[in-house]
């Protein structure tokens, strides 16, 4: 790659990107720092082009390979990391060895969750996230019209509302 990259390395440095380059993400310092924590953990870096342009890099290896990578597709690949953690520490706490392991699985799967919640709100916003909310509303709108009953469409929002929490929570996409 010809380009020089600017690593992002701290969350206000993030913040500050997507001010210029994708002001709808609109992340808070929490959100910022738990995507590049993430990004570290899996030995990747972010970094932004002169214009702009956000690239990951892998940094297990010197000279490790770098790609474009918007910042879709980094929300995505943290919500996806996010969800096998979660699993693991459950399964973890679901079989301890003692209880001090227990109390270390629960501790680490209250913290998961609660970045799961501040991941899902994330997604939500990538384009991802929109196209999902589309096809659960199309899906929903399409069992109104062929039921034709108004009632329906309480059971059609909660429908949609269960389409998207899968997806998103449970990262069945």
């Amino acid at each position: 790659m010809d380009k020089e990259l600017t690593i992002i390395a701290e969350p206000e440095e993030l913040i500050a990107w997507a001010d210029t380059f994708d002001i709808l993400l609109n992340p808070s310092i929490e959100d910022a720092a738990i995507l590049l924590n993430y990004m570290e953990g899996h030995d990747y870096a972010i970094g932004i082009d002169s214009d702009g342009k956000m690239y990951r890099q892998d940094v297990a290896e010197e000279n490790g390979e770098i790609e474009p990578y918007p910042i879709d597709d980094v929300i995505d690949i943290v919500c996806e990391w996010n969800y096998e953690l979660i699993l693991d520490a459950e399964a973890h706490r679901s079989d301890p060895k003692d209880f001090n392991d227990y109390n270390e699985y629960q501790s680490k799967y209250e913290s998961l969750k609660a970045d799961e919640k501040r991941l899902d709100r994330l997604f939500d916003k990538t384009s991802y996230g929109k196209e999902l909310i589309e096809v659960a509303t199309e899906l929903a709108d399409r069992v109104i019209a062929q039921l034709g009953n108004k009632e329906l469409e309480k059971v059609a929002v909660t429908v949609a509302e269960g389409v998207r929490e899968y997806s998103t929570g449970k990262r069945g996409r």
